[in-house]
């Protein structure tokens, strides 16, 4: 079994305060016992130090033990779990220090109530295998909660793409894909180089692979602006000397949280360099002055900084939430092959208690009353016609009526450059509170539509939706239990008065 050396210290001070309470002996006793003073002894239990062989040696003769028993990596059957944890690759791949836990917290946690922790342990084990937790999936939802930590803004990044902005003045205020290939031949002897993957099929999804250090390969089938993010983005990785990292551009394979950081550190840096944070903003604000939602000025805008859909919304979900007060958020991407009903999420980011997708099971439909789903309708049927539609943008009023919540939804459709006969659609959502309608002009304009929508069909209590797809059967099984509990509730409340009025009697 492979484990490292804070592991170690863990164990060992697992089974010394198993060892030393066991013989109910407190710390200044087993001090005595072994010549060891009280914060040594301390320390060692709380896996900050590993003692040298003949500490060990003293420690086992003070417990009665062998020094065997104390070196091994085997735990009791009530910590058994621990061990399993401490050996998994979700364990050692988790960014603790990200979120603000050392290892010392977890070690705390264990050695203060070893059989409850290893009870707690086994079952997030067993919720793990359940649900057939990935670590994959695992790291990309670790990335998650640490973005909606930071309310998706990274103060450091912006102030590392305008360093590298004042270091390496473009001509043109807009960034040439020529200056950015040149760029990186200069500065970074990294040739670019364009292949369709023609000859790999199996590589034609990718947007790019660095072969080695002085070679990139981008996919010639991308668009000018995608090819533009693609090189900002190897540049964001040498500018900030990010060492672990993905070859490919999308994921084959996941490796470490490490990998997973560098990867959106280094994107990050590529849409704060291609679109600058202070410019934005005051396009930004201009736009959401207006009375009206006008979304041809949104698209206008998308091409004054020629930003693909995808990378300008994303952009406004980074710099609004921080810069504007608008917290609760959710932006989401959805694909969808044109004229097949179904719609995958490809990429997801909420700071609201409101719409979870991510819980949404795999059998489930999501609710075809979204903005986003009816645009990638709308344009899939334009393609079924014959048409070559380009981009299209709408808004919606969206009330959850489960929550009793609205949000103000803006969603922008295009067809994929690497997809053939498949759209892709960004929704950007924000809570329409007291913040937003103060913010947002345009908040209570009539021709922005208002619709009743829930997470998926299987959910959903709408007894009159023509755009349903399924049966509200989780729905129905919630409404069952709710009913359970109200009729045991008067039941019970029956009995307790029958009861009452026997006594009084």
């Amino acid at each position: 079994m492979q484990i490292n050396s804070e592991s170690l210290r863990f164990i060992l001070g697992i089974k010394v305060k198993q060892h030393r309470q066991a013989a109910g002996l407190s710390l200044k006793q087993l001090g005595e016992r072994t010549s060891l003073s009280i914060s040594y002894l301390s320390e060692i239990e709380k896996g900050k130090k590993y003692p040298k062989p003949e500490k060990i040696i003293q420690l086992a003769q003070g417990l009665g033990v062998s020094f065997d028993e104390l070196v091994s990596l085997q735990l009791d059957d009530e910590l058994n779990p621990v061990t399993a944890l401490l050996n998994s690759p979700l364990f050692n791949d988790f960014p603790l220090k990200q979120f603000g836990i050392g290892l010392s917290d977890v070690f705390d946690l264990v050695t203060d109530s070893p059989s409850k922790a290893g009870a707690f342990v086994r079952t997030l084990l067993e919720i793990g295998r359940g649900y057939d937790m990935q670590v994959e999936h695992f790291l990309l939802a670790s990335l998650r909660s640490y973005q909606k930590m930071h309310l998706n803004y990274f103060e450091e990044i912006e102030g590392q793409a305008e360093a590298f902005r004042t270091q390496f003045p473009a001509a043109e205020p807009l960034i040439s894909l020529a200056w950015l290939e040149s760029l990186l031949l200069e500065q970074y002897q990294c040739r670019v180089i364009y292949d369709d993957f023609s000859a790999t099929p199996e590589l034609q999804t990718l947007r790019s692979l660095c072969v080695s250090p002085g070679k990139l390969v981008v996919n010639s089938r991308l668009m000018p602006q995608q090819q533009k993010f693609v090189l900002a983005k190897e540049i964001g990785y040498r500018f900030l000397e990010l060492q672990e990292r993905a070859l490919t551009s999308s994921w084959i394979k996941v490796e470490s949280f490490e990998q997973v950081h560098n990867n959106f550190r280094a994107s990050y840096f590529a849409g704060a360099l291609l679109i600058p944070e202070t410019a934005l903003l005051t396009d930004l604000r201009a736009w959401l002055a207006n009375k009206e939602f006008d979304g041809d000025a949104l698209s206008r805008m998308m091409d004054q900084y020629d930003a693909t859909p995808e990378m300008f919304v994303y952009r406004m979900s980074q710099l609004m939430p921080h810069h504007l007060g608008l917290h609760k958020m959710h932006y989401m991407r959805l694909h969808n092959k044109a004229g097949v009903d179904k719609f995958h999420i490809a990429k997801e980011l909420n700071t609201t208690t409101v719409f979870t997708p991510r819980g949404i099971g795999p059998s489930e439909h999501h609710c075809r009353r979204w903005v986003a789903i009816g645009l990638l309708n709308e344009v899939g049927e334009r393609q079924a016609a014959g048409e070559t539609p380009k981009l299209a943008i709408a808004a919606q009023r969206s009330h959850f009526i489960a929550q009793n919540q609205t949000f103000f939804n803006i969603a922008v459709v295009r067809p994929l450059s690497l997809g053939q006969n498949s759209n892709t659609g960004m929704a950007l959502g924000f809570l329409m509170d007291e913040r937003f309608n103060d913010t947002v002009a345009f908040s209570e304009d009539p021709a922005v539509p208002q619709m009743d929508v829930h997470e998926t069909c299987e959910r959903c209590p709408l007894t009159d939706c023509a755009s349903r797809v399924a049966e509200p059967t989780l729905h129905i099984s919630q409404q069952q239990q709710l009913d359970r509990e109200q009729a045991l509730q008067t039941y019970l409340d029956h009995h307790q008065a029958q009861s009452t009025l026997q006594d009084s009697h």
